[in-house]
């Protein structure tokens, strides 16, 4: 099979071309304030979501881009033909310079961790099919439509239980103690091989892969889990990320300045799991 680009561009010009980037969960509490970032960076921001208005209104608010709009685009993202859609609309307003996969689940049962056997078959499924099959439709079907010259970008959102595993039971006395399920923690271990692979898969296109691996982040996702106590004492730092530290560190990997990083994790955890 012979693969072939829409795009192609002069390398001395990219800094003067608008780009168009993606950010699926686009409207979450990580999804947007990176969307938000790269509005800033000069952008043409697709919000994807599955909460349509939240798209839109995202997308209202991100700083103005010359010559571009940003837009709102709510679907399904588990399903791939609503990705080749969401490629589609964004290849249409400019070149696809980036792709930001935020988009993730992590299900609690009233705010606690639900253990292994108290996971049913379709959260199980649902876990799977948001976090690691849904990042790949989208940059299977948008990547025909990204620049070859080196300066376009993929990261996906990642996070600390991708080598780190799930916690224990959720009255256990020993560490790690997270919330997220066992589920997750394979998800997201899925996610960064897949990083990884795709890395290689498209180096001979020139387009960099990377994962941001967050610890705890203050967003809505943790829901009713206290920030404070046996989750904190865990980590150095003492305090959970903001998203606009998750945001900074995509900013950075997909900037010139990262032009040589491809196929690695950028851990943003305060300290809690080193190299």
């Amino acid at each position: 099979m012979t693969v072939t680009h829409t795009i192609t561009a002069d390398p001395s010009a990219a800094a003067t071309l608008t780009r168009t980037a993606i950010v699926t969960g686009g409207a979450g509490g990580i999804g947007s304030a990176i969307s938000r970032r790269l509005a800033s960076a000069g952008y043409a921001v697709v919000v994807a979501d599955a909460d349509a208005d939240a798209a839109e209104l995202t997308a209202a608010t991100l700083p103005g881009v010359d010559g571009a709009e940003h837009r709102g685009f709510a679907g399904d993202l588990t399903d791939s033909a609503v990705n080749r859609s969401l490629a589609e609309v964004a290849a249409a307003e400019a070149p696809i310079g980036v792709i930001v996969n935020a988009v993730g689940i992590s299900p609690k049962r009233d705010g606690r961790k639900i253990s292994f056997f108290e996971m049913s078959d379709e959260e199980w499924n649902r876990v799977m099919a948001v976090n690691v099959s849904a990042p790949f439709f989208l940059i299977r079907e948008a990547f025909r439509h990204m620049p070859t010259d080196g300066t376009a970008s993929i990261v996906n959102l990642l996070s600390i239980t991708a080598k780190l595993g799930a916690g224990g039971a959720p009255d256990a006395v020993f560490p790690p103690h997270l919330p997220s399920t066992v589920a997750y923690a394979a998800s997201k271990a899925a996610l960064q091989n897949l990083t990884a692979s795709l890395s290689r898969e498209l180096a001979g296109h020139r387009i960099r892969v990377n994962g941001v691996a967050p610890g705890f982040v203050q967003t809505p996702m943790m829901g009713e889990v206290p920030p404070e106590g046996p989750l904190l004492d865990q980590v150095p730092m003492r305090r959970f990320a903001r998203p606009e530290e998750i945001a900074d560190a995509v900013a950075f990997l997909v900037s010139d300045q990262a032009s040589y990083i491809t196929g690695t994790s950028l851990d943003v955890n305060g300290g809690w799991l080193t190299c």
